[in-house]
């Protein structure tokens, strides 16, 4: 399909009412000025999905979800985007037009990776069917028997069998030379480099498809029948699998009936099949490799409580440490990780099958918290009672500090550490190590993808949620009273945004993405220009203030071009998801929700603040000019002249 123009997908959501759109899969409850349900993007009990109808703009506070109409449709019925505007278009009685046709390139790309989806999906076919029919089969029947295993859950987890031999996949598939080449590129296949001859990946061994979060099989896990090496055996990486991102038996729990908001992880492919069939359904298992962030992001979105299961020994001790650094920086306010180690010899598969689910639970309840784990780790061959024990514990424990995502959740750990270690929380403040320069963000990201703005996925992960949606008695964004400047603003000081400050380190996004501080001047204006895009037309931003020392300056520049090219709520607010912003766009969308204040108030306000940073502009402009050595004198009192004008400019009260 050809690329679809920007400027229809703006008319086809301007004339889509989300409100509907949602209610009819949905039911939507009015809740003031906004509507609200159970979020059906993961497990809650309180409802925390919320819709704008004057913004057409759906929010959840428990995961993050967001989006417009097509995101929604993307998101709810696992459509591409293309396929989701389409079902838009269809229901407004619209034709998609084409603004370009499809090149070569673009054809062969989307060809060659449902070939790769197809080709694997043949593949986890043919093993279901070896199971059944291979001469070898009853081996591994009696191997999945000796598990415990029934057929109906080997079933539901498509398990099947790889026999001994190197060309069953071939000849069962009855792959072509092209297609050889894709099924090494998908993983089935291994390529000789002596002899350039293909043969198959998996044999011997029972067989685990594994799925991503759309039910598609992007590759496949394998357990050695015998005493072969490895044991386990994951395909590579692949155009389509990538297994530091992908969770095994995530798809598998989505689609039952289970309601927990709790994830058990596991080690291995087993645990989960055993766990689900004694009635432990909500149980993932990463794919080889030790948790990662990625992993940890995609937990949150589906839960608020993660239990890490972990072998008892020195080996599991160390795997439990690598993913609480993992989990850290997207651990969220409201969110919790607790530690479960088994006990020597047990695992989750023999634990269920030996002393049933109330077993696990049982161990469950004697979990550790993450921040319990910290510590404990962390004091381990330390005496607590000693100056130096204490202090060596403050040393280790403070570059954790600031790694969670939640703002509450990392006082609360300044809190403990300020207990263990004897020492007010205001000297542990003034001891944290400063914060490394955040890395480049890009300033838009390209229309590929995300580019048209429909979705915001389920959040980044450090997201400040958590506040409940707001009602018809919130009082919005006051001013001027709470017109605060949290980047420390003008304020009518003339050294505040000097030359001398261009170089300080700008705050640290991971840091100051989920405070629960004042907006900063730029994040207020993004807010005020979201309500009224208008104002950009009528008073734009003054020249070159991109380069002020100012945190969040760089998205205000880029809403303000986006208010030029997208006029309707819907579609800006879609622009503004496609930008690269994380923790800052948390913020916003959450405050977006608010009533906005009166439009007068409102241009006050952006009036105010454009004089404002017009000085600070015009100040940094002189102190760079008077430090570069011999000014100009006419460029020199013209910029005098210029700063005094907008000084006097800025005292005024505005009509």
């Amino acid at each position: 399909m050809a690329r679809i123009p920007e400027n229809f997908v703006q008319d086809l959501l301007a004339r889509t009412d989300l409100v509907e759109l949602i209610d009819a899969r949905v039911p939507l409850k009015k809740t003031g000025r906004n509507y609200s349900a159970c979020c059906p993007f993961h497990q809650e009990k309180t409802p925390s999905f919320t819709v704008a109808p004057d913004k057409q703009f759906y929010y959840c506070f428990g995961c993050g979800a967001s989006g417009n109409a097509v995101g929604f449709l993307m998101e709810y019925e696992h459509l591409n985007f293309p396929e989701a505007v389409k079902q838009l278009a269809d229901r407004a009685g619209m034709e998609v037009p084409e603004s370009r046709p499809e090149t070569t390139a673009d054809r062969q790309k989307k060809d060659r990776l449902q070939s790769l989806y197809d080709l694997l999906s043949r593949a986890e076919k043919f093993y279901v069917q070896q199971l059944r029919q291979a001469p070898e089969r009853q081996k591994a029947v009696n191997y999945l028997k000796n598990r415990g295993l029934s057929g109906e859950i080997a079933k539901q987890f498509a398990i099947g069998f790889a026999p001994p031999g190197y060309d069953n996949l071939i000849n069962g598939l009855s792959l072509t030379e092209t297609s050889l080449e894709q099924a090494v590129t998908g993983g089935l296949l291994v390529r000789r480099e002596d002899n350039n001859r293909t043969y198959d990946k998996f044999r011997d061994r029972i067989i685990f498809p594994i799925r991503d979060s759309r039910g598609r099989t992007i590759g496949f896990g394998g357990r050695v029948l015998g005493d072969g090496k490895p044991k386990y055996l994951n395909s590579p990486e692949t155009p389509v699998f990538h297994k530091g991102q992908e969770l095994y038996g995530l798809w598998e729990w989505r689609q039952s009936r289970d309601r927990s908001d709790r994830l058990y992880v596991v080690e291995g492919y087993m645990d989960v099949i055993a766990l689900t069939q004694h009635g432990v359904p909500n149980v993932v298992a990463t794919l080889g490799t030790a948790t990662t962030e990625d992993h940890a992001r995609k937990l949150f979105r589906q839960v608020n409580e993660v239990i890490l299961c972990f072998d008892g020994d020195k080996a599991g001790v160390r795997a439990a440490w690598r993913a609480l650094e993992s989990l850290l920086p997207a651990l969220d306010d409201g969110k919790q990780v607790r530690f479960l180690f088994l006990p020597d010899g047990e695992d989750p598969d023999t634990l269920v099958r030996q002393q049933g689910p109330e077993a696990l639970r049982a161990l469950t309840d004697k979990a550790d918290a993450l921040s319990t784990y910290l510590f404990r780790h962390l004091s381990e061959g330390l005496d607590l009672e000693t100056v130096d024990g204490r202090a060596r514990l403050a040393r280790l424990a403070l570059p954790y500090l600031d790694k969670p995502a939640g703002p509450v959740y990392r006082a609360l750990l300044t809190e403990e550490l300020s207990r263990l270690t004897r020492l007010d929380k205001e000297s542990l403040i003034q001891l944290k190590p400063a914060p490394a320069a955040p890395r480049p963000t890009p300033s838009t990201s390209s229309q590929a993808g995300n580019a048209y703005g429909y979705g915001h996925g389920h959040g980044h992960g450090d997201e400040d949620f958590g506040s409940p949606p707001p009602t018809e008695d919130d009082p919005g964004m006051p001013y001027p009273e709470d017109f605060a400047f949290a980047d420390g603003g003008n304020n009518g000081s003339s050294n505040n945004f000097t030359a001398d400050n261009r170089n300080r380190i700008r705050p640290n996004p991971r840091q100051n993405g989920g405070r629960k501080g004042p907006l900063t001047l730029a994040e207020r204006l993004v807010l005020v220009l979201l309500d009224y895009p208008s104002l950009i037309e009528q008073h734009p931003l003054p020249d070159n203030i991109e380069q002020l020392p100012l945190p969040h300056i760089d998205l205000l520049v880029q809403v303000a071009g986006l208010c030029r090219q997208n006029h309707s709520a819907a579609a800006l607010l879609g622009a503004l998801m496609a930008l690269e912003q994380g923790e800052t766009l948390s913020r916003l969308l959450k405050a977006s929700l608010k009533p906005p204040m009166e439009e007068e108030m409102a241009t006050r306000l952006w009036l105010d603040a454009l004089s404002q940073l017009e000085v600070s502009r015009l100040e940094a402009a002189l102190t760079e000019v008077e430090q570069a050595g011999m000014p100009d004198p006419a460029h020199w009192q013209a910029l005098h002249k210029a700063l005094a004008e907008a000084r006097q400019h800025a005292r005024k009260p505005f009509d």
